[in-house]
């Protein structure tokens, strides 16, 4: 344990070793406190569920330069070590436990700290750029290590349980997220009780990077003083694995100058159907659907490509997943439209001229079919195949929700292979030429694939399409 503990501190210290150190004294020194094991960034809580069954794992360490008088310099490490788990869709429960080791002068402490437990209220709003409301409360309890060794830099454990509380507040705005915390530290025998708070940002959400700024302010281990940080993180979103680095300067004198963190984190479900992907895309809550209403729905033909029929094909693939819905009706609107890629004061319009609740409007941006024999071998062997590629601009207006809009793109392949060629003597031979069977497929599989992708988004964004 102990081996594992210093190669962690190692990892994570080289940041800390390059800022200033913070002249130790044991007894105003507090314990770790909680950090988000649920949603959340470095120190500030999101008030967005996990979802039910949903499962999230999360390590991150933090390490800053220390000086003990008497002894010299040093480190001090904390990992903080946890996971959270949704119980329902809008209650979640975490529990965490610091890993914690000081190191100085040749002298070492080493431990854990005290263990932390939190149980989260989340209320969903719409998605996306949807808000979330959330109420936290959370205990953290003396199970930490309390011996007696040779260095004492701070304490590892708390005389008695802790309590506090959070309200939790988010606002997306499609690539900005906002998060605020405001709460009550209710019980401590090691600092005053009173308010908390603190607010976050998130820049790029849904993005492979994303970076986020952070201030919490919280009562301090000193009498009549407060403890005030500020935090600048940058964040890796790869599908379920999120990879953390950031820095936090301490804005009081009761913590230190800089600290380096670094962390990571894994989304996951225990057995249920919401996926768990970082970025804040995927809705993690589903929304009660309303199947029982019935939904007037029409199509506009989508513009371009005409010659191929590419808006046709789509615009019929849409109306025909669609229609699978007993409480949907998808209306004719020929008659009233061409093929004009409609702006939303239009399709309100005609939703109002033919009763309908929702229009579906587009434009196709690509229609086109490539041909290839790579990899290959020149005149030995090749693998010939056939691609043919659609991608369509989508808007879709729910006038029932005030006309509001979603846009997106939405792309589709299809594939035919002709398998292995060998000693292809001609350019002929290292392509593939379909008959019109295999090319009708292809164009079908295409459409089909940019449709699911639709009806996807509508899923997660409305009430009037089931999973």
């Amino acid at each position: 344990m102990k081996q594992i503990v210093f190669i962690i501190c190692l990892l994570t210290s080289f940041g800390a070793n390059r800022s200033q150190a913070q002249e130790v004294l044991a007894g105003d020194v507090a314990p770790p406190f909680i950090v988000p094991m649920t949603e959340g960034l470095f120190r500030i809580f999101a008030a967005e569920p996990l979802g039910k069954k949903g499962f999230n794992i999360r390590y991150l360490n933090e390490a800053y330069k220390i000086r003990v008088d008497k002894v010299g310099t040093g480190t001090s490490l904390t990992g903080h070590a946890g996971i959270g788990y949704g119980i329902t869709n809008g209650i979640d429960f975490s529990v965490s436990m610091p890993l914690m080791l000081d190191i100085a002068g040749g002298l070492t402490k080493y431990g854990t700290g005290d263990i932390s437990t939190s149980l989260k209220f989340g209320i969903p709003g719409r998605f996306p750029s949807a808000y979330y409301l959330g109420l936290d409360l959370s205990a953290t309890h003396p199970y930490g290590y309390n011996g007696r060794e040779a260095l004492n830099v701070r304490p590892f454990t708390r005389s008695g349980r802790e309590y506090s509380s959070r309200l939790l507040l988010d606002i997306n705005r499609d690539a900005i997220g906002f998060r605020f915390n405001a709460g009550y530290l209710a019980s401590s025998q090691i600092r005053e009780t009173g308010p908390t708070y603190g607010a976050g940002v998130e820049i790029g959400r849904g993005q492979i990077f994303t970076m986020t700024g952070e201030y919490w302010n919280e009562p301090s281990t000193t009498v009549g003083r407060r403890s005030k940080r500020a935090v600048l993180g940058a964040h890796m979103n790869l599908w379920w694995l999120r990879l953390q680095a950031g820095v936090e300067k301490g804005l009081s004198k009761d913590l230190p100058n800089l600290s380096a963190m670094a962390g990571v984190q894994i989304h996951t479900s225990l057995g249920g159907k919401q996926k768990k992907f970082f970025g804040g895309r995927t809705r993690r809550v589903p929304l009660a659907k309303d199947t029982e209403t019935t939904v007037r729905i029409g199509i506009v033909n989508f513009p371009g490509f005409e010659d191929q029929k590419a808006g046709e094909l789509m615009t019929s693939k849409i109306a025909t997943v669609l229609s699978r819905y007993g409480h949907i009706r998808i209306v004719d609107i020929r008659a009233d439209t061409g093929t004009e890629f409609l702006a939303p004061d239009a399709a309100l319009e005609l939703a109002k001229k033919r009763t309908l609740q929702v229009v579906i409007t587009g434009r196709m941006l690509r229609s086109d079919i490539t041909r290839s024999a790579r990899p290959n071998v020149p005149l030995v062997v090749g693998f010939p195949q056939t691609v043919a590629n659609m991608e369509a601009d989508v808007r879709v207006v729910d006038v029932r929700k005030k006309g509001e809009v979603l846009s997106l793109r939405v792309l589709g392949t299809g594939r035919q292979s002709r398998g292995i060629t060998l000693f292809p003597t001609s350019k002929d031979d290292r392509t593939s030429y379909l008959n019109a069977l295999e090319r009708e497929r292809i164009w079908d599989e295409a459409s089909s694939q940019a449709v699911a992708r639709l009806t996807a988004e509508l899923t997660q964004s409305f009430d009037w399409l089931p999973e």
